[in-house]
């Protein structure tokens, strides 16, 4: 338990001559009395509670004061030492903060480097690899309730099996807890490279990822991804993948045109390494552009010669080509060009280098 006093200024007790303010968890006790100078005074009385008291007792009073208004204050608080966190008690002569300083064993020990480690109910905080050559968190962590942290910003894991982490006031600490040090996935590095889809209907987009490690293979170290459709992070079923260990890439095919997240991890044999805390990252696989053409009919400019059709082509991929009835198909030298007709309904086809045609009219 860590108790902070703070007294008022002799001012502050209203013509007061005595004070007190009694803090009793158990067989420990903090009592302070009135504060005679000017300023604020903030004390910190750090103490272990080694009974099993059921509440925490607070008192305050003041005597003498000159119009008989001397003050008279108490409170009782409910209190377990292993989860009790904070309360506070405002006295006649000053104020107390209670605050439990206890850290429970981590339900979950696994984490690796990357992951965040999020601690309350402490006060000063040490770390230690292996439970050797204990060392203070940096300054920016101490005197903090919780604090929230990664190994990789620690430094020093390399080679280490278990975290140890203590809390407590000053250099008088807690009982330590202990994490478990496992391999982080490998990192997915760079921009995701997509692909489109190949015609407007299709479902065969593809993204490819590149990883930042190697793969333990001698482990049988192994992904495991979820997909997600966004927005509302609907799982959908994993496409295909191919995996080239050799330059770290991770090939996704299959995939329908729209916005995706995933979220992944990696096994080695049955143990998983640590699993990233959220859909991460994120890709778009585009739409092909649709296969549109249009039909412009040119009249003969006499009786008995050929009609002809300007043909125009636009959207898809690549190279066009048409075709007439049951003729050959015929490569487009332009995007747009005259062919020669006879009179007559004909049928007209076009499609892109993808195979992808108009499916609003092919005649």
């Amino acid at each position: 338990m860590l108790v902070r006093t703070t007294l008022d200024p002799f001012q502050g007790w209203n013509g007061s001559h005595a004070g007190n303010l009694s803090i009793t968890v158990g067989s420990n006790s903090v009592t302070e009395g009135s504060n005679t100078t000017d300023n604020v005074v903030t004390a910190y009385t750090f103490f272990y509670v080694t009974d099993n008291p059921t509440k925490i007792v607070c008192s305050s009073r003041t005597a003498g004061n000159k119009d008989g208004s001397d003050c008279t204050l108490s409170k009782t608080i409910a209190y377990n030492k292993e989860t009790f966190d904070s309360d506070f008690f405002g006295g006649c002569i000053g104020d107390a903060d209670m605050m439990g300083i206890y850290l429970p064993q981590p339900s979950n020990s696994n984490v690796c480097k990357n992951d965040v480690i999020t601690l309350t109910r402490g006060w000063n905080w040490q770390y230690s690899y292996d439970g050797v050559n204990w060392s203070n968190f940096p300054s920016n962590y101490q005197a903090k309730r919780a604090i929230s942290f990664t190994m990789a910003t620690l430094g020093g894991y390399e080679g280490k099996t278990h975290l140890y982490i203590k809390t407590g006031y000053n250099t008088t600490f807690t009982d330590f807890i202990i994490y478990d040090i496992i391999p982080c996935p490998p990192g997915l590095i760079e921009t995701p490279v997509v692909t489109s889809t190949t015609c407007v209907n299709n479902n065969d987009g593809k993204v490819v990822f590149t990883y930042d490690r190697d793969l333990d293979l001698a482990k049988n170290e192994r992904f495991v991804f979820t997909f997600f459709k966004q927005p509302g992070d609907i799982v959908v079923a994993t496409p295909d993948l191919s995996i080239d260990n050799v330059n770290r890439k991770l090939n996704f095919s299959g995939l329908a045109p729209g916005n995706y997240s995933i979220k992944y991890q990696t096994f080695i044999s049955n143990q998983p390494t640590s699993t990233n805390p959220a859909p991460d990252p994120s890709f778009t696989i585009p739409s092909a552009t649709a296969v549109t053409f249009q039909v412009t009919e040119i009249q003969p400019a006499c009786f008995n010669e050929k009609g002809k059709i300007k043909l125009t082509a636009s959207g898809g991929t690549g190279i066009y080509f048409y075709k007439i009835d049951s003729d050959p198909e015929v490569q487009f030298t332009s995007p747009t060009g005259e062919i020669n007709v006879s009179y007559g309904q004909h049928s007209i086809k076009v499609r892109d280098t993808n195979s992808c045609i108009d499916l609003s009219a092919n005649e």
